[in-house]
């Protein structure tokens, strides 16, 4: 049984959120002290700053040579775009306001910095990046990180384990435990949290790199030109998303992470990044494989995730047109297709949308 591995910019800020939170310095590897019988959450503001602190200071070496390794390795690649790399991107024109639509993938694969041109160029025009979150703000921002891991936690007296089976706690926490992940500090958050753990540990057997997103390479390429990142949602909604998972449902999803094969994975996720390097539709087919009695529910949180969801982006867009942005519009590829997709959503409301696929096409499309 496969279940929709949920891969994204919120879940990736959760982790390193809480990882900070908890008292770690990273996310592959949590230690829990065998002397405290509980991990217990920070009591101030003032107490997290000091443990951020003390991680930003171990973590800064390593990061100032990781990144000095990496600009080596990188002048040794070959920066010229791939020729068959042509993700999806869509012009879209009202009177004399534009703006660019891209699908973007959250787990890429090298080369996949080197835009193709038609792509860069687009980006080279506008003035500001759109994205579903800031998660590069949000993650040096310690009043938002507190705020989130806060959310993240049952406040009613309860802990995961009185919202799945013993069953399904016990397998995660031997995954995690095997993974030297898991402390009991974690029991105090709800399923997204979970999720999250689950889905990294999942991807890194796989030999996948989620920190590899085009969320970090577009981020990183909008500072240095000097863009303004601005968000298309806000933590409030991503997390809203999983108000609708049931306690039934997070518990199939949670103990189907401890039973996912990382080779199978490491298969799908080759073909989705394929699928969105050949700007082919991205389309959720995941519920064929949902039991019966689960069905209404992840249909339900599937509505949340796409549909409902979709909406609000192609809200936000139209406020850009409005507003006489000239906007990079980039938000996961499975929010720009079908009939409630965002490039309809735009066309329905009288906007000219049209695919673009070569440079020249830049000024052609309207």
């Amino acid at each position: 049984m496969k279940i929709k591995k949920l891969a994204s910019a919120v879940l990736s800020a959760i982790l390193g959120t809480v990882i900070i939170f908890s008292g770690c310095s990273n996310g592959g590897s949590v230690n829990d002290n065998s002397s405290k019988t509980e991990s217990s959450a920070p009591t101030s503001v003032a107490e997290s700053k000091t443990e951020s602190s003390k991680t930003s200071k171990a973590e800064s070496s390593t990061v100032s040579k990781t990144e000095s390794q990496s600009s080596k390795n990188e002048s040794s690649k070959n920066t010229e775009p791939d020729a068959d790399y042509t993700p999806a991107m869509w012009k879209v024109t009202k009177g004399d306001k534009e703006m660019y639509l891209f699908g973007s993938i959250h787990a890429t694969q090298d080369g996949a910095e080197n835009l193709p041109d038609y792509v860069q160029k687009a980006f080279d025009e506008c003035d500001y990046l759109a994205m579903e979150l800031d998660t590069d703000s949000m993650m040096n921002d310690l009043g938002q990180a507190l705020q989130l891991t806060q959310k993240l936690m049952y406040t009613d007296g309860t802990t995961i384990k009185d919202h799945i089976s013993k069953e399904t706690y016990d397998a995660a926490v031997k995954y995690l435990t095997e993974k030297g992940l898991y402390i009991s500090y974690y029991d105090n958050f709800k399923p997204m949290m979970w999720i999250s753990l689950l889905e990294n540990a999942m991807y890194n057997d796989a030999g996948i790199d989620i920190t590899k997103s085009m969320e970090s390479i577009m981020t990183s390429k909008a500072k240095k030109a000097n863009k303004k990142i601005l968000e298309v949602e806000n933590i409030d909604i991503q997390l809203g998303v999983f108000d609708n998972i049931s306690d039934e449902l997070a518990d199939v999803m949670i103990l189907s992470y401890t039973q996912a094969d990382p080779s199978e994975q490491a298969k799908a996720n080759n073909k989705l990044y394929e699928q969105w390097k050949h700007g082919e539709a991205i389309e959720d087919t995941d519920d064929e494989e949902i039991p019966d009695e689960y069905k209404e529910d992840y249909e339900k949180f599937s509505k949340a995730m796409l549909t409902d969801r979709n909406k609000g982006m192609a809200d936000k867009a139209e406020e850009y047109m409005n507003d006489g942005k000239k906007v990079f519009f980039m938000v996961g590829a499975a929010h720009m297709y079908g009939d409630d997709g965002i490039v309809q959503l735009l066309k329905d409301r009288g906007y000219t949308v049209e695919r673009v696929s070569k440079t020249e096409n830049l000024s052609q499309a309207a």
